[in-house]
């Protein structure tokens, strides 16, 4: 973008993920105390995709909805409401209007409200001309997340959003390290399924839970955290490896490690439509995000990957779906206007 002009409207998409091991070890300070912590995500070809331009009066941020009703958000509401959280962090001076044209379904698994939030922080920037680096970035919205849902919020669905791609997020003292795997998506996509079970979850609830008994001590708790942990370096290493079987045994052993977490992890519903795919042939399968409902994703040779994933849609049952995982990086564009 040029300096005599400036962008008067931005559309941004930014893709959901599926964690495929590591997860909750990314909140803070969970990751302290089990060094050598990472996760690994693979973005997806679903996500949101939002538009904001510059169309509303000082100090305000207007939002408009599915259905066209439009809401005005004023710097108090940044203490419950993600869109003005983000908004006002960012274009304190208000001015600009918001629509979500494309969005996750909320308790899918799918990193829904940080997608949201890397959507929005982007197009804000991007009416602005200016950048953030991305971890200076996923510090601002993590915290900012954190806020409004009152709860720990960790670090892992914002990057996938951010950057695309499969991911390993290394959960250091002092800041996370990023590592792109070096497998191309196309390798990824060919042995995943993720099926939208249509039930909703709280990953806020769950990843309570397991949090509150990790710092009380819990000796289940930490044992369990520790094999998640474990798997996701082995998840890496087969990735880097190009080790399909590999990748679907650290699956596995972070989903035999992450039920023992706490009960709320999985359920009837989930446990049939896992064991439908692995009977028709895949390697493993696993919840995504902190489980207890949503999206359930599965892995397997991409000569079984179809017949997987019909075997697990009529396990799910009516309502049930498939996600796309077809690649789709994130995107940004922009109409500018005339000098």
């Amino acid at each position: 973008m040029s300096g005599a002009t400036s962008p008067v409207e931005v559309e941004v998409f930014a893709p959901g993920r599926a964690d495929l091991a590591g997860g909750t070890l990314d909140l803070w300070p969970l990751y302290c105390w089990h060094p050598g912590a990472l996760v690994v995500s693979t973005a997806l070809g679903e996500g949101v995709r939002v538009r904001v331009w510059r169309g509303a009066a000082p100090g305000v941020i207007c939002l408009r909805g599915p259905g066209g009703e439009v809401v005005e958000l004023c710097p108090p509401h940044a203490s419950h409401h993600l869109a003005a959280a983000v908004g006002f962090a960012l274009l304190p001076q208000g001015g600009v209007a918001m629509e979500v044209r494309e969005q996750l379904r909320v308790g899918s698994g799918l990193g829904g409200s940080s997608v949201l939030a890397v959507a929005l922080a982007r197009a804000c920037l991007a009416l602005e001309g200016r950048r953030a680096a991305p971890t200076r970035l996923v510090a601002l919205l993590k915290d900012l997340e954190a806020g409004v849902l009152h709860a720990p919020t960790g670090c892992q669905d914002y990057y996938p959003a951010l950057l695309g791609g499969t991911l390993a997020v290394r959960l250091a003292p002092g800041g996370e390290v990023v590592q792109r795997l070096p497998r191309r998506h196309p390798w990824v996509e060919r042995r995943l399924v993720v099926i939208d079970t249509g039930i909703s979850h709280h990953s806020g609830l769950v990843n309570w839970e397991v949090y509150r008994r990790r710092v009380e001590g819990d000796a289940q708790t930490a044992s369990a955290l520790a094999a998640i942990a474990e798997a996701a370096r082995e998840c890496r290493a087969a990735l880097v490896a190009s080790d399909e079987a590999g990748v679907g045994r650290a699956i596995a052993a972070e989903w035999r490690a992450r039920r023992r977490l706490a009960p709320e992890v999985s359920s009837a519903e989930l446990e049939r439509v896992i064991e439908a795919g692995v009977g028709a042939g895949a390697w493993a399968g696993k919840a995504c995000g902190a489980g207890g409902g949503g999206c359930v994703l599965l892995w397997s040779a991409p000569q079984r990957r179809e017949t997987v994933a019909a075997a697990a849609l009529a396990a799910a049952g009516a309502g049930a779906r498939r996600v796309s995982t077809a690649p789709r990086p994130p995107s940004l564009t922009c109409e500018v206007a005339l000098a």
